[in-house]
């Protein structure tokens, strides 16, 4: 316990030093006053001045979970009777370790009398990589009708480790779930922002010029709320499209010697999938797409047949005619399946949407608040069931929620598949 316990201090570090991250919620909401989250917590600047507990070092900085810190600046939730130097406890879960004799954005929940947790993801960070929270602190870029997408672009080659510079003047382009783009430009930070955007979910559109791709998750956007997308701008060699969203394994399996093969760097939301040095050679194109485990694999240009794969050269990290291995939609053995619910809101749950066969989760996809749709896929001609599992936002009132059984038939150009949410779950 004690060794995970040293790994999880140290990947919350790498985050929250770093790129400012913490644990699994990394890209959640920035601190904004005009949030219920919020509000209900002291958010401050102050300079941590010494451990309290043990320390570590990392990269030449002394860093510890539990610190006592000199309040500077207060902007809200942080009592005028407290004391200036207070306790900031980072410790577990999520732990957030804190470099001793720097200066930090403080989002910390008060626990007792000049002690506050800064633990579970609370966004507290050195205030020199805080740019995007003191931008959305007082809410008013995150103000209706819509919400708010706004977050760095950076240019690396990884997105969990290294403290990348920044990128400005770089057009990012978001796709809603119709397919219409929104454009906006980074600025001389590097961050960019596109407000009043209708809620629901979007995703970066991943390729940005001839060799270079901007890496991404997906973000859903919500009414009256900034939301963090932060973009890491990476290289590429070949690069191809399979389907928005489609978890898959993609690799480049030798020809000569099929023991060598290389997995796709990334398979970005929009569908794009990206691969870099390449050493020289004949390949295929080999996909295996995740769906409860039936599917065979599939070779490019679309075909089951491993005889009759397309044969890809590469010289000098280029791809012969240098064409892109997009494969066709109409013929590919996957399917999606577009789901709403109804009704599509309740405050009460968090809702995953299931897809099943023979009573086994093929696949499965979280509800979105504000969302129009969740897409998810199935095989061609095969049947399923969708349901709902409904997550309890507060565990000790009430118990999670499941639906009746939708059975649906997968096939090309699906109508949207409407899915009742029990009467007692909203």
């Amino acid at each position: 316990m004690r060794v995970l316990r040293l790994v999880v201090v140290a990947v919350a570090f790498l985050f929250v030093v770093s790129s400012a991250f913490c644990c699994s919620c990394s890209f959640g909401p920035p601190i904004q006053k005009t949030s219920e989250r919020g509000r209900e917590r002291a958010v401050f600047t102050a300079r941590v001045v010494q451990p309290l507990g043990g320390t570590s070092n990392w990269d030449g900085e002394r860093v510890s979970e539990m610190v006592l810190a000199v309040v500077h600046e207060r902007y809200w939730g942080l009592p005028w009777y407290w004391p200036k130097v207070v306790i900031l406890d980072g410790r577990y879960p999520c732990d957030t370790v804190m470099a001793i004799g720097e200066e930090y954005l403080v989002s910390g929940s008060p626990e007792r009398y000049g002690v506050l947790s800064v633990n579970l993801c609370s966004r507290t960070r050195p205030l020199k990589s805080a740019q995007v929270d003191l931008r959305t602190l007082d809410g008013s870029h995150c103000a209706g009708p819509g919400g708010t997408v706004i977050g760095f672009v950076r240019t690396g080659t990884d997105q969990l480790r290294g403290d990348y510079p920044t990128a400005p003047d770089v057009s990012v382009k978001l796709l809603d779930q119709d397919g219409k783009t929104y454009t906006a430009p980074s600025d001389s930070d590097g961050i960019y922002e596109l407000r009043h955007l209708t809620p629901g979910t979007y995703a970066v559109e991943s390729l940005v010029s001839q060799n270079q791709y901007a890496s991404s998750i997906g973000v859903s956007v919500v009414e009256g709320e900034c939301r963090e997308m932060p973009m890491l701008l990476r290289e590429y060699s070949v690069r191809g499209r399979l389907l928005p969203k489609l978890t898959a394994t993609i690799e480049l399996v030798g020809i000569d010697a099929p023991s060598m093969r290389m997995q796709s760097d990334s398979i970005e939301p929009d569908g794009r999938f990206y691969f870099r040095n390449i050493p020289d050679g004949e390949y295929i194109l080999s996909v295996t797409p995740w769906i409860g485990g039936t599917a065979k694999n599939l070779y490019y240009p679309g075909t089951n047949d491993r005889q009759k794969a397309a044969r890809l050269r590469v010289t000098n990290q280029e791809l012969a005619g240098g064409r892109s291995l997009d494969f066709d939609p109409k013929i590919l053995p996957m399917v999606p399946i577009p789901i709403t619910l109804d009704p599509s809101t309740s405050d009460r749950f968090t809702w995953r949407v299931q897809l099943l066969q023979s009573g086994q989760i093929m696949t499965e996809g979280t509800w979105a608040p504000g969302g129009k749709l969740v897409v998810l896929y199935g095989m061609r001609g095969a049947s399923y069931g969708i349901g709902l599992y409904g997550y309890s936002n507060r565990p000790v009132e009430y118990g999670d929620c499941r639906s009746e059984i939708t059975p649906v038939g997968a096939k090309p150009g699906m109508d949207t598949v409407h899915v009742a949410v029990p009467a007692n779950c909203y």
